[in-house]
């Protein structure tokens, strides 16, 4: 059974003065979530409720609202489920600061006040920068805190995450002469033609090293979901080499076996890809990703058997991400994910200029919307944005 399709949307005729978001229908409570047989159904709305989570802090605050699924559902007895908690904890450091949950009736509403940077020092909230580094051997994700760190640092050197500290005295550099050392051979491996079958490597993974042992069936779906990552880490992270075709853990080359129509395929899928990676530019040239891309013949006793692609990406001069952040924020009564441009402005700006669109998208919410009787006026209580206080008092509401 198909999963149904789902989206978050603005609400425009509601009985709440404040911006309202629909999520549609929601499975809440621990068990009843891990009960679900459709897994993507559960993922999409935990996506769905986080990414109206994030435009609403990103937008003076506001309600999600969801249906809910389940009946005989009570948030007192079951809770809201722990995959759903864990998203919450990823977007804020403290749930309880940002956010307030509530049962009416058939409806599960969550009260988002407006995102401050007082605390994290950030200046939207983010639930992924998809923006990569390389950790040693491993791809991982910057959180927010990291790739603001890391862009500050770009936009002031022009040089990628380094592997030790500037002030490191020099009997600490011996790590990072290993790991110019492997550097070095995997750029030897890289400028060879031909490559014996299970000829033994003289370089394993490193920081600007990674290899793939994939076989033949589904290589180019597999080659396609990982690029975006490696990509974005390698340009990000004083570039290095991805290996198609050799194999970690035996130290060896394996290769693929392709038929010479089926590299062209290859290499105009990999063109195709890193050409759409979304890069974010801080200087006058905005050049693109530099890479290369080759294939190296394997031979078994004289017979050609194989192939490894190799590519060679070189350090950006600004930041490679894998796609857009997932950053939302409300614009003419939309829910919009932020653009590259966008999300690296609003991190970088000392002071994001929201107030104006704060106003005028709580006046029009104010005109189409009465305030509810039964409003806790709690909710009203450490309001942190003088938006959020202005739209209040407008509304009619004197605000503790």
């Amino acid at each position: 059974m198909a999963s149904r399709k789902m989206t978050v949307r603005v609400v425009l005729d509601t009985n709440y003065a404040e911006l309202v978001l629909d999520v549609g229908k929601v499975t809440f409570g621990e068990k009843n979530r891990k009960k679900m047989k459709d897994c993507q159904l559960r993922r999409k709305q935990n996506e769905n409720v986080s990414q109206s989570v994030v435009a609403l802090l990103n937008s003076g605050g506001g309600v999600c609202r969801a249906e809910i699924e389940n009946e005989n559902y009570s948030y007192e007895k079951d809770g809201i489920g722990l995959d759903l908690e864990n998203s919450f904890a990823n977007i804020v450091s403290f749930v309880s600061k940002y956010l307030d949950f509530m049962q009416q009736g058939k409806y599960f509403l969550i009260f988002v006040k407006s995102w401050s940077s007082e605390t994290s020092g950030l200046r939207i909230a983010t639930l992924s920068s998809n923006l990569y580094k390389r950790d040693i051997t491993s791809v991982k994700v910057m959180n927010a805190t990291a790739a603001l760190e890391f862009l500050k640092d770009r936009l002031e050197t022009g040089e990628g995450f380094s592997l030790i500290s500037k002030s490191s005295p020099k009997r600490y550099h011996f790590d990072v002469q290993e790991e110019s050392s492997m550097k070095a051979l995997a750029a030897d491996f890289f400028n060879r033609v031909q490559l014996r079958y299970r000829e033994k490597l003289t370089f394993t993974e490193s920081t600007h090293v990674e290899m793939k042992d994939y076989s033949t069936e589904k290589l180019l779906q597999r080659i396609k979901e990982i690029l975006p990552q490696y990509v974005s880490a390698f340009a990000n992270t004083h570039g290095g080499y991805l290996f198609i075709g050799l194999s970690e853990e035996k130290q060896e080359v394996t290769g693929f076996k392709a038929e010479k129509s089926d590299l062209d395929k290859i290499e105009k899928e990999i063109e195709q890809c890193i050409s759409k990676l979304p890069v974010y530019h801080f200087c006058i040239e905005k050049k693109k990703i530099n890479y290369s891309c080759k294939f190296l013949e394997v031979y078994d006793e004289g017979s050609l058997c194989g192939y490894v692609c190799v590519l060679k990406i070189e350090l950006f001069c600004c930041a490679v991400f894998a796609k857009k952040p997932n950053s939302w924020h409300v614009k003419d009564n939309q829910v919009m994910q932020l653009t590259v441009e966008e999300w690296g402005q609003l991190m970088l700006d000392p002071e994001p200029n929201f107030s104006r669109l704060f106003e005028e998208m709580n006046l029009q919410q104010s005109m189409l919307s009465p305030i509810p009787l039964d409003w806790p006026l709690y909710k009203y209580k450490n309001l942190e944005s003088q938006e959020q206080r202005y739209h209040l008092t407008a509304c009619g509401i004197l605000v503790p």
